[in-house]
C-alpha cells in the first residue's frame, strides 16, 4: 500500500452513525459508520475544506485526533487506497503530527 503526507489545519472529528441512500439512478446505496475528520488544506489557490472518512477499527486516532485545538496545524499521514473496478483513489488517514504552519 502506498502512503502520502499533507499539511492541513484541523477544524473537527465527529462520528457518522451508518445508513442509506438513494443515488440519482434511483439505486439505494448503504454505507458503514465511520469518523468524520474536517480539515483546511492552505494551497496557493487559497483555502480549501477537506472531509476524510476514517473507518471504526481506528479509534486510538480519532481519540487523539479528538483531543487537538481547533485551528492545530497538523500533518496528515495517509494510506494511498486505489479502486481498479471504479476508478478511484481513496486518502484514509492513518496518522498525524502537530505541524508548524
Amino acid at each position: 500500500m502506498k502512503e502520502c503526507k499533507g499539511d492541513f489545519i484541523f477544524k473537527s472529528i465527529e462520528k457518522r452513525d451508518g445508513g442509506t441512500f438513494t443515488n440519482e439512478n434511483g439505486k439505494e446505496i448503504e454505507y458503514d459508520a465511520s469518523y468524520r475528520l474536517k480539515v483546511d488544506e492552505i494551497t496557493e489557490n487559497g483555502i480549501d475544506e477537506r472531509i476524510f472518512k476514517i473507518p471504526l477499527k481506528s479509534r486510538q486516532l480519532y481519540e487523539d485526533l479528538k483531543a487537538l485545538k481547533h485551528y492545530d496545524a497538523i500533518v496528515l499521514e495517509f494510506d494511498i487506497v486505489f479502486s481498479n473496478s471504479v476508478g478511484t483513489v481513496k486518502l484514509i488517514p492513518i496518522d498525524f503530527e502537530l505541524g508548524n504552519m
